[in-house]
């Protein structure tokens, strides 16, 4: 069977296309991720809301398909219902499936205290009323938000389109204007990121953290699964300990 040492699952909220690309550039054989297929077209709330419906049903089908964890994909799901939306969730999930389950948004929380950023500056593809709402639930989570700034792109696919460079850009941008930060989230699983982590990191002097690398040290955080993943910045590397 593939994937013999870890079965990820991932509820996509759109397409999945480049977590599951970035997953397999980081990891070796014997690691998997099964994606399920969401409907968010355009960051809207009509959209999101209709992707909301669907989670469990689509939880369900990949717990049943034998993976050791499920990511639930889509921060601005969580960010529009609010702080403490992605534990309660991630809870009665856990409970009913009896495996791992945890919003994406869960994970990066945790991707950002075990980095021990308390000030962070944040880049994302979004627009501006996204951004205000991350904003929101990171100060709810105990973070202080010194910069916040995307490119205010609406249709997911265009996301996947943008250069593999933009959100290094954007990042280092907005350090360069908050050099007091303890780190940098780059939120969205969606756009191109972790060639760049480590560079970025290098530069800067600082953690970076990406929704994909949050998404994948999560899912092995939670299977139990040790694996240093070197080359794709401090957070991945910290899975060998």
């Amino acid at each position: 069977m593939y994937g013999w040492r870890v079965r990820v699952g991932h509820v996509a909220p759109s397409r999945g296309d480049t977590l599951v690309y970035e997953f397999y550039q980081m990891l070796p054989s014997g690691f998997m991720i099964l994606n399920s297929t969401g409907t968010i077209r355009q960051l809207v709330d009509a959209d999101i809301d209709r992707q909301l419906q669907r989670i469990e049903e689509a939880a369900a089908d990949l717990v049943d398909n034998k993976c050791d964890s499920v990511i639930i994909g889509g921060s601005p799901l969580f960010t529009k219902m609010g702080f403490g939306s992605d534990t309660e969730m991630g809870k009665r999930l856990t409970k009913k499936f009896g495996v791992p389950v945890f919003p994406g948004i869960t994970g990066e929380m945790e991707a950002l205290r075990s980095l021990n950023i308390k000030k962070v500056v944040v880049a994302t593809p979004h627009e501006d009323t996204l951004n205000e709402r991350m904003k929101a639930f990171l100060e709810a989570s105990g973070f202080k938000v010194l910069k916040i700034q995307g490119y205010g792109v609406r249709k997911n696919a265009d996301i996947t389109d943008m250069d593999e460079h933009a959100a290094y850009k954007i990042a280092k941008r907005l350090y360069e204007q908050a050099p007091d930060a303890d780190g940098v989230f780059v939120p969205c699983p969606r756009w191109p990121t972790i060639t760049d982590v480590d560079l970025l990191e290098r530069e800067i002097g600082k953690p970076v953290v990406t929704s994909c690398q949050a998404y994948i040290w999560y899912a092995l955080k939670q299977a139990k699964v040790k694996q240093e993943v070197p080359g794709f910045g401090r957070l991945m590397a910290s899975l060998g300990n």
